[in-house]
């Protein structure tokens, strides 16, 4: 599932924005697409706590605190297209900034062609990056459909229940496969340190060998195995 999240103070704009990305939506790509959509800025800061994956963003930067959401949604995702939602009274100093890199501006008052051109720019560019990036992204698929994931995003992959779990930290994703099969195509980024567990290295922050135990950087716990005990002694 590919996320886009909107944000509006104005909630019939709001209605429109994703009624119109939605129709540009379906011209364009064959994906399943989520909408999230708010009209109050602290649901989006309870989103952003999840650390959920967003691959385009629709911020109103126009009321107090919108510039501060909008680096906080860069900050969660280097790789995602912003789009800024503003209007004259708006100096560009004040979103022109390394701090956001917006990919698109959408200036008020909004119009139907206006909302449809920046969007269709928006994912088209995401459709291409993403079919040039299949080295760079695990793409699986199950009962919600196709679901791109970025390898930086996971931390670990967890088989049981005759399932793989790819886990980011916030979320599981769920996927018929093996280990055994997965570990093949990894880059490599990625060990296997269980016969149920394979874990991204840069997630690491303490490998404790005597007691078979690797600690991540959320301060989460899995299990390190015998047979995988040399590979890590080298990373410690």
């Amino acid at each position: 599932m590919i996320s886009v999240l909107l944000y509006s103070h104005e909630k019939k704009e709001l209605s429109a924005i994703v009624k119109l990305g939605k129709e540009v939506v379906c011209k364009i790509s064959d994906d399943n697409w989520d909408f999230l959509s708010y009209s109050e800025r602290k649901l989006v800061y309870s989103l952003l706590s999840e650390n959920p994956i967003i691959d385009i963003s629709c911020v109103d930067i126009v009321t107090d605190g919108g510039i501060a959401l909008a680096e906080e949604l860069r900050k969660t995702n280097n790789e995602m297209h912003i789009i800024l939602l503003a209007d004259m009274s708006v100096s560009p100093v004040s979103y022109i900034r390394p701090s956001i890199m917006a990919g698109s501006l959408l200036l008020r008052p909004l119009t139907v062609q206006s909302v449809k051109s920046v969007f269709t720019e928006a994912v088209s560019s995401y459709v291409k990056k993403m079919r040039k990036d299949n080295d760079n992204i695990l793409l699986i698929e199950n009962r919600d459909g196709r679901q791109p994931i970025p390898y930086s995003s996971i931390v670990y992959f967890e088989s049981r229940e005759k399932r793989i779990y790819a886990n980011t930290g916030a979320s599981e994703y769920p996927f018929y496969d093996t280990l055994d099969n997965l570990e093949k195509c990894l880059p490599e980024m990625f060990l296997r340190c269980h016969r149920s567990f394979i874990v991204a290295k840069n997630h690491i922050k303490k490998i404790f060998i005597s007691q078979s135990t690797i600690v991540l950087d959320d301060d989460s716990e899995i299990p390190l195995s015998r047979s995988y005990k040399s590979v890590f002694k080298e990373l410690k």
